[in-house]
């Protein structure tokens, strides 16, 4: 799957092991010279889903060069889970 950030292209792909010398990576990791995130595989689909959000708004507050925001792990992680559930479309 391939999806733009702020107009740049990135390919997400499923990985057993997400980038092993990055300490405390668990679920998912934006690698922005790759132009590429890497998501845990197996992980739910909400889960992944969320995590993914979480590595997009990492990659918009990048590229809008709010890197103070962007390393704010806990900022990004609660604007990650408002917006997932904002938008999250209910299955019938």
């Amino acid at each position: 799957m391939k999806i733009k950030i702020c107009g740049i292209p990135y390919k997400v792909k499923h990985k057993k092991v997400i980038q092993e010398e990055e300490p405390g990576i668990g679920e998912g990791l934006i690698i922005y010279s790759k132009q590429e995130i890497q998501l845990r595989k197996g992980l739910g689909k909400e889960i992944e889903q969320e995590t993914l959000t979480h590595e997009i708004i990492h990659g918009i507050l990048t590229h809008m060069g709010r890197q103070s925001l962007s390393n704010d792990e806990e900022f990004v992680q609660g604007l990650a889970n408002a917006v997932y559930q904002t938008f999250k479309i209910k299955e019938k």
